[in-house]
């Protein structure tokens, strides 16, 4: 609505708007307040004249009142009738009908004791109004009591009242804060409290127990420099909302109007919030036409502050509690969800592996298992106070469940407990302590963080956590599911172990909850394969296998339900799955099918135990698609999850169980040969191009760049590593790679060849580091290409560069293998000395398992011929000997790396 070109806005707006600068924006509120927020409570303008006209009681002041008091409106008759007290009674007599009408807002106070508290002391006055229960509070009062309270301090600016009544204070101290107020009687400047749990309340009019209040013409028009003065200074750069404020023409309004209409950067933005509906009229003349003309001004009109403050409570709460990245689960969350009902062939697309969703969770048909009760009762504990920690965590391997676990236990939480908030956390987002610490405390109230992934925000809840012991907030609290593995990796126990009150853990089934989902299976026309087994075996079959040690490839439950339900018929489920992604639009530069493998590659030569060994990340996939992260997000990851084929951890995307990625593999090769080293090869270069010339490499680039070394299928690791040669060149240790793929496929010559062309450029190589690795690789090249000698002598210039003990274990074990082969075939004395060195040397170093199992066997060849291992120098004589013994044998590509050299196999000094 438009009224002389000046734009109207309506309640709703209004909230919105405030919710948003509360929320969003830098700029403090302040707020001007009238007696729009505490009518109805204590006695308005009208009111207050009917009250001086009965305490008069002579008959002829009476006739003089009404004489005198004649005024249009009541705004007009008050002033008049404060100007006949002021004359006929003075000051004094004035700020006792004050105090008579602010008293008015405690309805259970009779005549008799309203009288006499009117004409206490200021002593008494303050003791009734800080501890009488009898205040009554009108809604809008109450609410923007409790709104100051919940703002944070730089937020939040003073509240300037026109108001006599202590309403707005008791409030405040109702609402859990403390008020620093001020009254400014005649002249004075605001002031700040310095606390940030204090809100500051300026009385411009008056206080109505302290000093004189103001209410006639003379009085309220008289100039006040210093308030002037200060409101520059204390609403600069503020938004300022001027709610129940008429804007009589008085001091304080000039001030007001003449600091709007000022134009530079730290002027006021104005929100006035009219009670009636503004016209043209409204404008015409008076304030408002004057701020009509200011440069930051907006105007709402209708506007009922018992409305407008309850619904801006409810808003900024909403908005707070709720940070960026949470979701707020609540029963009309679960409600509107719950009305669709999954179908069918959802439900045994469940059970097949995909990843659950809210409607799931709420499906009585699919069964809770009984580590959603335990995670409740943990919870319940924590809220009790019977645990001492604030997180609850559920940790099993991928494929256990805890997904649905998690949700289910979130869906009986939200229905069964009103005293507590639920925020789910989207993938993607971290824990800000800060923002979770500015949702407004509430007492008797909890608030539970809910993550799946939980590993991943390990250090923010212990950040936050922390910060909520030093600042004595005690109602946030933590419920995660989270990889056993990553649960283990990051020291969550170690980490989080003044925190935790109950870890869960999921791997295997009870025997109740193994009949509950045979049951389930069985309702749906699933069981597939596991119905040629007697009714009576299968729920144990299903507990047994699903119960299997971590390290069986097909342990969770997830793999115990694939395995039981196709068994031998899986590559036909996995080929299907394959031909129906195949029917999607191509992603970026791939097919849906072609991305599968992708991922399925990773999965399938993942390993736990090795280190930095990482599944694949959402920023390789993009780069070798050459697509947006946001695509790979609709396109692969949503179609995927709802074929049961992925699940997410973070950045890092799965295959649903590994038996899946094996399968989708096997049937690649069978159908359509050279695929897979096609996508191989794109796999590698997009990791290369993404990682840096020089240096280490990121977990997950690594992973890819060197996935060569974990392929078992020796074409498909040689391809995987001339990918990463053509991308990088100049990286030595992607031509070691090439070198023992070639190796293992048992193609020696070109493992050489490879060699002898990475020795012409090593000084351009980025990575000289990579020069030991690439050594001992070469050399057992040449040793497998039965030359023993180079083996050795390779062998030999590794030691050289060997800065770090196990580097020299490992130099001096790949050279037994060649030593102990030149002996054999020469039983020349100077190798088995050689060989005895190196056992001596072995011998006096810290080894691995497996380097104990090689030195054994060469303990066993030297004591056989009834040797001994010599130590320390005699020992490294002995190796000495026998590289000198080799090196004028040395072929002609070996020359350049002995005479670097510089002829010593010595490590250097305090290796």
């Amino acid at each position: 609505m438009n009224t002389m070109g000046i734009k109207l806005g309506e309640e709703t707006a209004l909230v919105c708007r405030l919710r948003s600068l509360l929320t969003e924006s830098n700029r403090p509120v302040a707020f001007i307040v009238g007696s729009g927020v505490s009518a109805g409570a204590v006695d308005g303008v009208g009111a207050i004249v009917g009250s001086m006209r009965g305490m008069l009681g002579n008959p002829r002041e009476i006739d003089l009142f009404d004489e005198q008091v004649t005024g249009p409106s009541d705004v007009e008759r008050y002033q008049q009738a404060a100007g006949f007290a002021e004359e006929y009674r003075g000051q004094d007599w004035l700020n006792i009908v004050i105090r008579q009408a602010v008293l008015g807002a405690c309805p259970n106070l009779t005549p008799e004791r309203r009288t006499q508290l009117a004409w206490a002391n200021e002593k008494e006055l303050k003791a009734f109004e800080r501890d009488s229960p009898s205040w009554r509070l009108t809604s809008a009062t109450e609410a923007l009591g409790r709104l100051l309270q919940l703002l944070p301090k730089e937020r939040r600016g003073a509240v300037i009242t026109t108001n006599f009544d202590p309403l707005l204070e008791i409030a405040v101290r109702r609402a859990g804060a403390r008020a620093h107020w001020q009254q400014i009687d005649l002249d004075g400047k605001l002031s700040r409290g310095e606390d940030d749990d204090t809100v500051d309340i300026a009385h411009v009019h008056g206080y109505w127990r302290r000093g004189d209040t103001l209410h006639t013409v003379y009085q309220l028009q008289k100039p006040r420099p210093e308030l002037h003065g200060s409101l520059r200074g204390s609403l600069s750069d503020h938004t300022l909302v001027v709610v129940g404020y008429s804007g009589w023409d008085d001091a304080f309004s000039r001030s007001l109007r003449e600091y709007v209409q000022e134009k530079d950067a730290k002027g006021v933005d104005l929100i006035w919030c009219s009670y009636d509906e503004l016209t043209e009229a409204s404008f015409s003349s008076g304030l408002l036409r004057e701020l009509g003309e200011a440069p930051r001004r907006s105007f709402y009109h209708q506007i009922d502050a018992n409305r407008l403050f309850p619904d801006l409570v409810d808003a900024y709460v909403a908005a707070v509690e709720c940070p960026h990245g949470w979701r707020p689960i609540n029963r009309p969350m679960l409600d509107a969800m719950g009305v669709r009902t999954p179908g069918e062939e959802e439900v045994v697309a469940f059970f097949d592996g995909a990843q659950p969703d809210w409607p799931e969770a709420m499906d009585h048909r699919i069964p809770r298992l009984s580590p959603v009760t335990d995670l409740n009762e943990a919870v319940r504990h924590c809220f009790d106070g019977d645990s001492g920690g604030q997180i609850v965590a559920a940790v099993g391997p991928m494929g256990e469940g805890k997904s649905m676990v998690l949700r289910q236990a979130t869906v009986d939480l939200v229905r069964s407990r009103d005293d507590v908030t639920v925020l789910w956390r989207d993938r993607g987002t971290s824990v800000d302590p800060d923002a979770v610490l500015a949702i407004p405390q509430r007492a008797g109230h909890h608030i539970l963080l809910v993550s799946d992934d939980g590993a991943l925000v390990i250090d923010g809840l212990r950040q936050l956590l922390t910060k909520c012991r030093t600042q004595g907030r005690a109602d946030i609290y933590a419920l995660l599911a989270a990889q056993e593995c990553e649960w283990r990796n990051r020291r969550a126990w170690l980490e989080l172990d003044d925190f935790l009150a109950d870890t869960v853990t999921l791997h295997g089934l009870t025997e109740a909850d193994g009949e509950a989902i045979v049951v389930a299976w069985q309702d749906f026309g699933a069981l597939r394969e596991l119905a040629k087994v007697p009714e009576s075996e299968r729920a144990h079959r299903l507990v047994d296998l699903s119960s299997a040690p971590y390290g069986r490839r097909q342990s969770s439950l997830v793999g115990a339900m694939l395995k039981l339900r196709y068994g031998p018929l899986l590559d036909e489920h996995v080929a299907e799955l394959l031909r129906r992604i195949e029917e999607h639009p191509k992603v970026g530069n791939a097919t849906l099918r072609e991305t599968f493998l992708m991922i399925a590659v990773l999965h399938s030569a993942y390993n736990v135990k090795k280190r930095r060994i990482q599944p694949m990340s959402v920023r390789i996939l993009a780069e070798a698609l050459q697509a947006k992260p946001a695509a790979i997000e609709m396109q692969v990851e949503d179609t995927l999850r709802k074929e049961a084929a992925l699940s997410e951890h973070g950045e890092s995307l799965w295959v649903r169980h590994v038996s899946i990625a094996d399968a989708a593999l096997r049937i690649s090769r069978a159908q359509c040969p050279g695929e897979l080293i096609s996508v191989i090869r794109k796999l590698v270069r997009a990791a290369v191009q993404l990682s840096p010339a020089a240096g280490a490499l990121d977990d997950d680039l690594y992973s890819v760049a060197y996935l060569s070394s974990r392929l078992s299928n020796g074409e498909e690791a040689v391809a995987a590593s001339e990918a990463a040669v053509a991308a990088a060149p100049a990286r030595l240790s992607y031509q070691t790679s090439l070198m023992s793929a070639l190796r293992k496929a048992t193609r020696l010559p070109e493992a050489h060849r490879t060699a002898e062309q990475a020795v012409k450029g090593m000084a351009d190589m980025s990575d000289p580091e990579s020069k030991w690795g690439f050594l001992l690789e070469w050399g057992t090249v040449a040793g497998q290409d039965r030359h023993p000698a180079s083996n050795a002598l390779l062998d030999g210039v590794a030691l050289t560069l060997s800065v770090h003990e196990h580097q020299i274990v490992s130099a001096l074990g790949n050279m037994a293998v060649p030593l102990t082969k030149l002996h054999e075939q020469t039983s020349d004395p100077v190798y088995l000395n050689a060989l005895r060195g190196v056992v001596g040397l072995m011998g006096t170093c810290r080894r691995t398992r497996r380097v104990d199992g090689y030195l054994t066997r060469h303990t066993t060849y030297i004591t056989a011929r009834g040797s001994t291992p010599p130590v320390g120098e005699d020992a490294w004589n002995a190796v000495q000997a026998a590289v000198d013994k080799l090196r004028p044998t040395a072929h002609s590509t070996l020359v350049p790396l002995l005479n670097s050299a510089g002829g010593s196999v010595r490590p250097p000094k305090g290796a």
